[in-house]
């Protein structure tokens, strides 16, 4: 008997972590490699490595192995690499094999990497299946579908087949995570569900369109059995790897199995799902299913990725017409349901002038608190990674170090790494790194809040535009360097001039908050809330430049200032002559109306205050995404 070792480290649990995820993919590999009477009679199973340990603390323990087998993507890789030299240094005859969304659609994993002897491409359940057959019966691993290897007259490539089938044997329902769970009582694990699997879509920055996989879908009764293990095994949160999950009428019927299950039990607490683009009904239902159990917390997902024409051309992307987005995000909001938008940077065909308008887009058709910008991320197995894509759009990159925000300061031992695009035909550096800044700035001010009331009354009340506001905000920080919050703008911009540059990013602390790493956004607006009077102090002169009337300005201002949480600060009243509140709470839904005269006192109070700067970074910035969190929440009119 033979010793086969799986390997699938979390992103960030290494010994002694309270929470880590189980090893999902290794997890289905091996369960379905092992239903074979031939790998049962010729292998073992040893361990799934599942923890971001010393490598030679995981050398040592291993017992003459003879197959290790790597799952690898963006936040795994370079640790599979170190292992698995490591591992061949100790046992050369060990055969490793490396599989995944981050091994290469070719052979240059094999020429950089001696000490990796396999690669598997694309779904690897029944090529996994296959290769330890071969392996055990001293086969001839050109019958092995979907792999690379070195040959007696160099690299060798076998035959592309598509896996049609998921009748797949679940690594929960078959036990082979309960020794996992068993072992580790000091960890809450948290999994993956699949319940679906490949996308109809084939955008070119996703590595899920070069597969062109059709959607295929687990056995309904199969997912709900995982959904009870979840619960029975006290599982906190759920992540779900469906493209798009809400697609279907019956994932209707799997969140009410999961919701059924936290009703009963308490468990999985949380989840995450990716949900459908074009079945926006299946979605809203499925959202409110889960917002009546707390159960996803972040809300349904409105992605644009970019709301340029020539852009979504160039990616193969579609959007809805943006009244129909208008209105369902006037929708969730009547019903007090989150939702959240996201962006890409540094897709090809966009400009500084389309990526700032195009955020500008978002707050005005009503997404004005929770939206992301992700740095656009060159994966090896997408449309937009291969050469000629590549040289048409004139990509350039950076290696950039993967950084956890929210974590202590502490870094991997061993870095990981993503290729970011910086440079683009349409987008040189420089362009980026304002886009970049333009972005966190337009999140701190306007998502957080810091300056909402403002830009909305400017631009309903006075026609400018939002992107105008931000971008001279970046203007009056460029010509008042002297300005405290001047001084974390230009912090945030050097931070993003520097990564443009391929160096690693520098980590970004506020010291009340302890030796905790934060966003950039959640920077400025931690040191603009402990210095919150100079902030506004400060910005002022930018303000008054718009020529607000002296009474709606003194009105904005005192509301502006007082309806933001910041720690200690339970309840205000504040005395105006117009009602600033309704007539934002209107826009939030979409509704315009001129800004009423109304003298009013405002009682703002926060339900749920936080004391102190740890509790408050915490709960409201980090765990409250600030955007949905950044206002008091209880507010009432004295009149």
């Amino acid at each position: 008997m033979k010793n086969v070792y799986f390997v699938q480290v979390d992103v960030s649990a290494s010994l002694g972590s309270q929470n880590a995820y189980l090893p999902y993919t290794a997890g289905i590999l091996a369960a379905n490699a092992w239903t074979s009477d031939i790998v049962k009679m010729h292998f073992t199973f040893k361990e799934f490595i599942f923890l971001r340990e010393d490598i030679p603390a995981v050398v040592s323990r291993l017992d003459a192995p003879a197959v290790i087998a790597f799952s690898n993507y963006c936040w795994n890789t370079e640790y599979n690499k170190a292992l698995a030299a490591a591992v061949k240094e100790k046992y050369p005859e060990c055969v490793t094999v490396f599989g995944g969304h981050n091994v290469p659609n070719d052979f240059s994993f094999l020429e950089a990497y001696p000490y990796i002897d396999i690669l598997c491409h694309g779904e690897g359940e029944d090529t996994t299946k296959i290769l330890f057959e071969t392996l055990a019966l001293g086969g001839d691993l050109k019958d092995v579908p979907n792999i690379s290897f070195r040959g007696d007259q160099g690299f060798v490539r076998t035959e592309t087949v598509c896996q049609r089938t998921l009748d797949y044997p679940s690594p929960y329902l078959e036990g082979w995570f309960d020794p996992i769970v068993e072992a580790h009582p000091e960890i809450t694990f948290n999994v993956i569900l699949e319940t679906s699997r490949g996308c109809p879509n084939q955008c070119a920055y996703c590595d899920w369109g070069l597969l062109r996989s059709r959607v295929r879908m687990f056995p309904l009764e199969r997912i709900k059995a995982e959904i009870r293990w979840m619960s029975d095994h006290k599982i906190a949160f759920v992540w779900g790897a469906d493209a798009n999950f809400g697609l279907f009428s019956r994932d209707l019927e799997i969140a009410d199995a999961l919701v059924a299950a936290k009703e009963a039990t308490g468990y999985p607490e949380r989840m995450r799902m990716n949900y459908a683009k074009n079945n926006y009904e299946n979605v809203f239902a499925i959202v409110k299913k889960f917002k009546a159990c707390d159960f996803d917390r972040i809300g349904a997902t409105l992605s644009f990725q970019s709301l340029s024409p020539e852009v979504l051309k160039n990616i193969g992307r579609t959007n809805s017409d943006l009244e129909f987005y208008k209105n369902l995000l006037a929708k969730y909001k009547k019903e007090n349901m989150k939702t959240y938008s996201e962006l890409i940077l540094g897709l090809p065909g966009e400009t500084y002038e389309s990526f700032a308008k195009g955020i500008a887009t978002l707050f005005e058709i009503g997404q004005h608190f929770v939206f992301e910008v992700y740095g656009c991320i060159l994966l090896p197995n997408a449309a937009m990674g291969q050469k000629a894509y590549v040289e048409k759009f004139g990509i350039k990159t950076v290696r950039s170090e993967i950084i956890r925000p929210h974590f202590q300061n502490e870094a991997f031992a061993i870095p990981e790494y993503n290729e970011i695009v910086v440079e683009t035909n349409s987008m040189p550096r420089e362009m980026w790194v304002r886009s970049q800044t333009y972005f966190y700035l337009a999140k701190a001010l306007h998502g957080n809040g810091l300056l909402r009331a403002f830009a909305i009354y400017l631009h309903c009340e006075k026609g400018v535009p939002y992107d105008r506001f931000y971008d001279g905000v970046i203007n009056y920080y460029e010509k008042n360097p002297s300005l405290f919050s001047a001084g974390l703008y230009f912090e945030i911009k050097e931070r993003a001039n520097e990564l443009s540059l391929g160096i690693n990013n520098r980590k970004l602390q506020f010291a009340p908050c302890g030796d905790i790493i934060w966003d950039d956004h959640e920077y400025f607006v931690l040191n603009a809330l402990f210095r919150k009077e100079e902030f506004y102090r400060e910005m002022l002169p930018y303000l008054r430049s718009y020529d607000i009337p002296d009474d709606i300005f003194e009105d904005l201002l005192a509301y502006q200032k007082n309806i933001i949480r910041e720690p200690g600060s339970e309840e205000c009243r504040v005395t105006l002559r117009y009602d600033v509140h309704g007539y934002l709470n209107d826009v939030y839904l979409n509704v315009f109306h001129p800004l009423n005269e109304r003298k009013h006192t405002l009682v703002m109070r926060d339900s749920d205050p936080k004391n102190d700067w740890p509790s408050f970074g915490k709960h409201v910035v980090w765990y409250g995404r600030m955007g949905w969190a950044s206002y008091k929440d209880d507010v009432t009119y004295n009149d």
